[in-house]
């Protein structure tokens, strides 16, 4: 009986593992169980020191905040950070990438697990025949929220309304 003791605990946890990729999706659950690569963008020791910008996105639906969760980008179980990330839930994304290139929101939005289009961002979801109202650095955005390229100091801000939220600025003297 002790024998198959660890074959049973080795069946619940994989069990468990596909679970919850079913639950979270795919992109979710590898950022929470592995750290493989998202978009080409790779999950690694330490924090990439070429390019290091930082953006504010502010999400709201009918006028109340949807927090941006904290470790966004930085899954627990695998001691990495996608060069895309979240340390804190004030909505600030940190590009920290060894390579100077451009990144985009829909793939903060991929490491994060969650869907991006003009209708929808995470669990923010737009009437039946709307749109989500989007601008960045307060003009307005109507393409496809998937390609704002993330830009130093950058105010985005993702809404379904109304009621519309109340964006306020990040005062960028923090950082």
């Amino acid at each position: 009986m002790k024998r198959s003791t660890p074959i049973l605990a080795s069946v619940v946890l994989i069990g468990a593992a596909a679970a919850a990729a079913c639950v979270v999706g795919p992109a979710r659950a590898q950022n929470m169980f592995g750290g493989a690569p998202i978009d080409g963008i790779r999950c690694e020791s330490s924090e990439g020191a070429v390019l290091h910008i930082h953006q504010h996105l502010q999400l709201f639906d009918r006028g109340r905040v949807v927090e941006v969760p904290a470790g966004v980008g930085i899954p627990g179980a695998s001691n990495c950070l996608y060069w895309l990330h979240a340390h804190a839930n004030d909505g600030i994304i940190h590009v920290e990438s060894p390579t100077r290139r451009s990144f985009t929101l829909g793939q903060f939005f991929d490491i994060w697990g969650q869907d991006l289009s003009r209708t929808q961002a995470g669990g923010i979801h737009a009437a039946r025949g709307g749109r989500l109202h989007v601008t960045v650095n307060g003009r307005s955005f109507t393409g496809d929220p998937r390609a704002i390229v993330l830009r130093d100091h950058e105010e985005i801000v993702i809404e379904n309304g109304p009621p519309f939220g109340h964006p306020h600025p990040y005062d960028w003297s923090h950082m």
